[in-house]
This record gives structure tokens, C-alpha cells and sequence, in this order.
């Protein structure tokens, strides 16, 4: 059964090997037919070209003596030597003859008017029986035969006649029919074309004489193909065309391939055929076809043959390919998995991988390593890596030194550990701290030497160790100043309370200090430090809250977390109970407007923090002696919630406005204290939520700090001053309560 099968497809086989063979022969032999057909129209296009280019010569110069002869007032024989001494060879041209016209009565009068011109010995011969004689005067014999006679009549002749008489009418040169002379042995033709004065009148004609052969023959010899012939036909007298001129006459097949056109000549139609052997056309007849054909046969026989001869082992031969390629499939699916792992590794490392050739040209970047270099294309050498990354020494200035490169220095087999650089450029404008590793890499199988790097950005783990550079230092000087106060006052208390104590007698158990307003004072200010210290060390641990606490999200209502903040800011502190000596008066009690505020979901302890620090700076930064005015409003969509906190405190300047949520930044650190925190605090806790905060001039004077709190629907808002605007809220918005006279009067 399967050689039956086998058969059947080897049969297949040889069936469709015999019509792709046909049909590619069949292909060529009609691009051939094509090719053929194109080049006997070249041909004939060559030709018709060639005959309408050779008259065009002939007329031209025809025309030319014409234009020299009717220039003159008496044409001498002189005069008719120069205008044709220079005319040009003109194959198969036998005579140039200028022709004057006279009536039967006027003969005598020309005849008298050419002797007198200079043509002594001009005797006119008028033919019997015609009522126009066309008389030749001055000749210019060509071909070198004997001169004509002048004085002939040409009227005689019924071709030579009428041509003049059309190129009379036409104003143009025009060309006779064809004749045949000398026993039919040559065919013969005229061009005459009139010759005027410069009054316009007709004084005459100039004739060619031409042999249709010498004329046409050498034209079409040079432009045609020697194996092509070409038969040239003109009207006769009497009608049909008379053939004049025939080019390579050879005997032609019956499939020879031929093309016919008619010319116009000079006012007359004549006709061109061009006859080929497609045989003997280039490039229009060759063996291709039949080439293609055995090859085509002989390739189906072998491919029938193989066919059947694989299919009928094609069990065995399966089953030997595959014992013998079962190890090596093996072997390329574990390259390829493990090709596929290190792809992965790669590609999912967050520290980027960069390996380089011998030659310095990259050969590997892992995403991670693209991104922080951040640029798609790479250099052509390592010379050119600190330009072209925008690689910068750590002091950001000076340009990283080609030769100082860890993959430099890896290539030369020296390995380098934790070099930092600083690589900023566009994608990173303001620059990025680069910690970079590299070793020598020996590719295996004795290939060239390269290098492998691992980069790591480090620019967070910098601001942070700023950042805690910063708060050793406020944590340092803030805490020692309470605590100096603390152990000052503290001393001084103990002093003035122990001076009493000290006496002795009877009475020393009801001793008074001798000096207790001066023992208030300092227990007040022992109390101040420590309230002092305290405060710091709030603003510490809200600082590190609102960076790792985790964040409890429920329903808040913002208007009730407001009013408790406000509560407790404007609750009267209890009394100092300092010495009359204390002169330290009680500020004025701050005037808070809150609007209505809509409920948000948010961590209700970080967002209390938030209003806190925000309406605690705005008491605060209020000029000593007036009286704060603040105001809290909301605007919301779905969208998001932008919570407004404005002042009439001294405001932020221009310059500090970009830096105010940094940590540890203090706008004016000599009036006002703290620990440059709460802004920062602020930001960190905003940002969590997926919000921003940013602060402008309040119109009128002061600031408004507005925070931007996306809804459970829409995680980010990006700008809440633009958000602000958005929602139409006018430049100073709801001042105009703070301002009212029954909160005038009650102030």
C-alpha cells in the first residue's frame, strides 16, 4: 500500500514538473514573440525617421539656394555659381536647375531679359503644344555627368510641370511623383521649390534632380539592421505607388514579421515597409525556450525520481535523522532556555548590565542599564561614552575622563568597584548619581577580551545620607539650645530656692526663698525649654511617620478634622503665673473662616497632620502683633479635591517658593524658629495619598498653600493650582468674610 503511495505521489510530481515546464516555456516564447515584435517597430520607427530626416536635409537645402537666388535684382550666371558652389554632398542628386515660367508669347521677351542678365548664350527651345513652357537657365550638374544644355523646355515633361506648379501654390518645395527612365531601370523624382524677389513675385523655381535609389538607399542602409529589409514606395503618375529605393532585399519566410507606415514627404504620402526574420532580430529569437524546456524535463525526472525514491524510505530515513539529531535537539533547546533565562535575568535586574567588546563598541545594555544612561543610540569607542552619556565627575562640572572609565580599566584587566559618576542629559536634566562596578570578561572559546558593567543609581540613597547629614546637624543645635536653657534656669532656680533653706534658727522650717520671683521666672523658662524639646521631637517623629507609616485609608469628614485643628490653635493657654517682672504678653487670638468641606478618603491621622502643619505655619509667620487671619476652603469634583489653606502672614518669596518643601529648609531661620519639617512633612503625606501641594502668593497680600487629594475613582491629580483654576475659583476668593463689619465689631 505505501508503494502504491509512493508511486502516486512521484506521479504527482512528474505531472506538475511538466506543466511548470510548459507554462515557463511557454513564458519565454512570448516574452520572445514580444521582443521581436518591439524590434521590428524599432526598425521601422528607424526608418521613417531616416527617410523623413533625408528629405528634410534635401528641402532645407533646396530652400537655402532659393532664398541666395531670389536676393538678387538680375541673377548673373556668376551670382548662380556662388549661391551653389558651397551646397553639400547629396547622395543619389543629379542635377541643381533654376527654372524660369514664360507664356507662349512672352519667350522671345525672357529669352532677351536673361541675355541682357549675363546669360549670352541662352537660346530658348519652347515644346510644341503646350500653352506654359518652363525654361531651365542656369544649371549645377552633381553627379558628375556632362552639364545640361541650357534653354530646355521643361514643360514637356507632365511630372516636372506639375511639381512646379504646386510648389507655386504652396509657397513651398514640393516633390514630383515618381517616375521610371532608362528602360524602367531607374526610378527617378523631383523637388522644386519657387524662388521670389524681394517684392514677393514668383521669378522662378529651383529643381533637384533625384534618383531614388542613390537617395534613400544609403539613408536607410545606416540605420537599419542588415538583416532587415526595407521597401520605400512614392506615388506614381497615373495613381499606385512605385517603389523607389529597397534596402537589404533578401527573400523573406512566411512568419517573417513586418510593419508599414506612411510618410509625409513634401506635400506628398509615401509608403514604408519594413520586413523581418524573427530569427535574425537580436534578442528577439533564441534557444532559450528550447533550453527550458529539457532542463525543465530533465529536473521533473530527477525530482520524480528522489521523490520516489524518498518516499519510499522516508520511514527509515526518519527514523535515522532522528536518532541521530535527538542529542542535538537537546542540546539546542537547553542553549536556548538558557539563553531565554539570561535574557530574563537581564531583563528583570533593576541594577542595569552593560557589556562591551574588545573594541570598546557596546555589545549589551539590559533595560535597566538603557534607562539610567538614558539615550537609545550608543557610541562607536569608549573615548566617546562621557560625551555622549553627558558622564560627569561627582562634582557635576567636570566632564567624566575617557581613560578613568571603569569599563577602560576592565579592558585593560584591572577591576574597579563602586566609581561614581554623574550622568545628565536629556532624560536626566538634572543628573542622576551613578555608582558603577566593572570586571574583565574572557568570552569563552579563547574570543576576545571585553568587559562587563553593573550600574546602580544611587542618587536616593545620597539625599538620603544628605538628608540625615541634616538632621544630625538641626538635631544638634536645636536640642542643644533648650537643653542649655533647661540646665541654666534650672540652676538658677535651684540657687534662689535654696537661699531660704539655708538659714537657721527656730524659724528655718517656715524660711521663704529670698528671691522667688526670680525662682518663677526660671522654673517658667525650665518649662518653655522642655515644651521646646518636646516640639522637636514631634516634628521628628511625624517626619519619619509620614515617610513609613503605613497608610489606614477610611471615610474622613475634612470639615470636622478641620475644626479640631482650629480648636485646639485657638484655646487660650493656660497661665504662665510668671513674677510681675515678666513682661511677656499673650499673642492675639487667631480669626479662622472655614468653608465647606466635603468628606475624603484618606488616613485621618496623616491628614490632621497635614492641616496642622499648614494652618500652625500660617498663625505662625503672621507679623508680631496683628491678629492672624486664615481661611480653609475646599472645591471638588470626581475628579479630585483641592483643599485651600490662605493667609495674611508675610508671605514667601519668589526665590523660596521651589524650596520650601525640601527638609530641613527654613525660609527666614534667624526670626522665625523650627526645625524646616513641616512642609516637608506635608509633601511626603500628600504625595502617599497620590496628591501634590504647592503654594502661590495670595492676592492681597500673604500665601495660600493648595493640596490636591485625588477621589477613590481617580489616583492622581497633578497640579492643584492649575486644578484651582479649573474650577473658577476668583484670585482672592471668600477674603471678603474675614473682612465683614459684624467680625470688625466683635473684634
Amino acid at each position: 500500500m505505501r508503494r502504491y503511495g509512493s508511486m502516486a505521489l512521484a506521479a504527482a510530481v512528474l505531472v506538475l514538473g511538466a506543466l511548470v515546464t510548459l507554462g515557463v516555456t511557454s513564458v519565454i516564447t512570448g516574452k520572445e514573440r514580444r521582443s521581436a515584435q518591439l524590434a521590428i517597430q524599432r526598425q521601422s520607427d528607424l526608418a521613417a525617421a531616416a527617410v523623413a530626416g533625408e528629405v528634410r536635409r534635401y528641402v532645407d537645402t533646396i530652400d537655402n539656394v532659393a532664398a541666395a537666388l531670389g536676393s538678387h535684382d538680375g541673377l548673373s550666371p556668376q551670382a548662380f555659381d556662388r549661391a551653389t558652389s558651397r551646397i553639400p554632398s547629396l547622395a543619389g542628386a543629379t542635377a541643381l536647375v533654376f527654372v524660369v515660367p514664360a507664356g507662349v508669347p512672352e519667350v522671345a521677351a525672357v529669352q532677351d531679359a536673361w541675355r541682357a542678365a549675363g546669360a549670352t548664350g541662352l537660346t530658348l527651345k519652347p515644346a510644341e503644344g503646350i500653352q506654359e513652357h518652363y525654361f531651365g537657365v542656369y544649371a549645377r550638374q552633381l553627379d558628375g555627368n556632362a552639364p545640361l544644355e541650357g534653354g530646355s523646355d521643361l514643360g514637356d515633361n507632365p511630372d516636372l510641370a506639375d511639381v512646379m506648379r504646386q510648389a507655386r501654390m504652396s509657397g513651398h518645395a514640393t516633390v514630383s511623383n515618381a517616375a521610371l527612365i532608362a528602360g524602367g531601370q531607374r526610378r527617378t523624382l523631383s523637388l522644386a521649390t519657387p524662388v521670389t524677389g524681394a517684392d514677393g513675385a514668383l521669378r522662378g523655381w529651383v529643381v533637384l534632380g533625384l534618383r531614388g535609389e542613390g537617395f534613400f538607399g544609403g539613408a536607410l542602409g545606416e540605420v537599419l539592421h542588415r538583416r532587415v529589409t526595407a521597401t520605400l514606395s512614392a506615388t506614381q503618375t497615373g495613381g499606385g505607388l512605385l517603389p523607389i529605393a529597397t534596402v537589404h532585399r533578401l527573400a523573406m519566410p512566411g512568419d517573417a514579421l513586418r510593419r508599414a507606415k506612411d510618410i509625409g514627404i513634401a506635400q506628398r504620402v509615401w509608403h514604408l515597409e519594413v520586413s523581418a526574420d524573427p530569427r535574425d532580430l537580436p534578442g528577439a529569437y533564441t534557444d532559450r525556450p528550447l533550453v527550458a524546456t529539457a532542463a525543465g524535463a530533465a529536473l521533473t525526472v530527477l525530482v520524480t525520481l528522489l521523490v520516489y525514491l524518498l518516499s519510499t524510505r522516508r520511514s527509515k530515513a526518519m527514523t535515522l535523522v532522528h536518532e541521530s539529531t535527538r542529542e542535538l535537539r537537546a542540546a539546542e533547546r537547553e542553549a536556548r532556555d538558557q539563553a531565554a533565562l539570561q535574557q530574563a535575568i537581564l531583563t528583570s535586574l533593576a541594577e542595569g548590565v552593560t557589556v562591551v567588546g574588545a573594541d570598546g563598541r557596546v555589545l549589551l545594555h539590559n533595560p535597566a542599564a538603557r534607562q539610567l544612561l538614558g539615550t537609545a543610540g550608543d557610541p562607536d569607542t569608549l573615548e566617546d561614552w562621557p560625551a555622549h552619556y553627558g558622564a560627569y565627575l561627582p562634582d557635576r562640572a567636570t566632564p567624566f575622563p575617557a581613560a578613568e572609565l571603569p569599563m577602560v580599566k576592565a579592558l585593560r584587566g584591572v577591576s574597579v568597584d563602586r566609581v561614581e559618576m554623574v550622568i545628565r542629559n536629556p532624560t536626566h536634566p538634572d543628573g542622576i548619581l551613578v555608582s558603577v562596578s566593572a570586571r574583565p570578561l574572557d568570552r569563552s572559546g579563547g574570543g576576545p577580551r571585553g568587559a562587563v558593567a553593573v550600574l546602580h543609581d544611587i542618587t536616593a540613597l545620597r539625599r538620603y545620607e544628605t538628608e540625615l547629614a541634616q538632621f544630625a546637624a538641626v538635631v544638634a543645635h536645636d536640642l542643644k539650645s533648650p537643653l542649655t536653657a533647661v540646665h541654666g534656669f534650672a540652676a538658677v532656680a535651684a540657687d534662689a530656692l535654696s537661699a531660704g533653706a539655708a538659714r537657721s534658727g527656730p524659724d528655718a522650717a517656715q524660711a521663704a526663698p529670698r528671691r522667688p520671683d526670680t525662682a518663677k521666672v526660671a522654673v517658667e523658662r525650665v518649662r518653655q525649654g522642655a515644651i521646646r524639646m518636646r516640639s522637636i521631637i514631634d516634628d521628628l517623629l511625624a517626619y519619619t511617620t509620614a515617610r513609613d507609616a503605613p497608610l489606614n485609608l477610611t471615610d474622613v469628614d475634612l470639615g470636622a478634622v478641620v475644626a479640631s485643628v482650629v480648636a485646639d490653635r485657638t484655646a487660650l493657654a493656660p497661665p504662665m503665673q510668671l513674677a510681675k517682672a515678666s513682661t511677656v504678653a499673650l499673642p492675639p487670638t487667631p480669626r479662622i473662616h472655614i468653608g465647606d468641606l466635603p468628606h475624603i478618603k484618606a488616613d485621618p491621622g496623616l491628614l490632621r497632620l497635614v492641616v496642622d502643619n499648614l494652618i500652625g505655619n500660617a498663625i505662625k509667620y503672621t507679623p508680631a502683633g496683628q491678629t492672624p487671619h486664615i481661611e480653609v476652603t475646599a472645591v471638588s469634583d470626581p475628579d479630585c479635591i483641592v483643599l485651600v489653606v490662605a493667609d495674611r502672614g508675610i508671605g514667601i518669596p519668589d526665590g523660596d517658593k521651589a524650596r520650601v518643601f525640601e527638609s530641613f529648609y527654613r525660609a527666614r531661620p534667624a526670626d522665625y524658629g523650627g526645625t524646616g519639617l513641616g512642609l516637608a512633612i506635608c509633601r511626603r503625606i500628600v504625595e502617599r495619598h497620590g496628591g501634590s501641594i504647592a503654594v502661590e502668593d495670595n492676592p492681597g497680600g500673604g500665601t495660600r498653600f493648595c493640596v490636591s487629594l485625588p477621589t477613590a475613582d481617580h489616583p492622581t491629580e497633578p497640579d492643584p493650582i492649575a486644578a484651582l483654576r479649573t474650577y473658577g475659583m476668583s484670585a482672592d476668593a471668600g477674603w471678603e468674610r474675614l473682612m465683614r463689619p459684624s467680625d470688625v465689631n466683635a473684634s
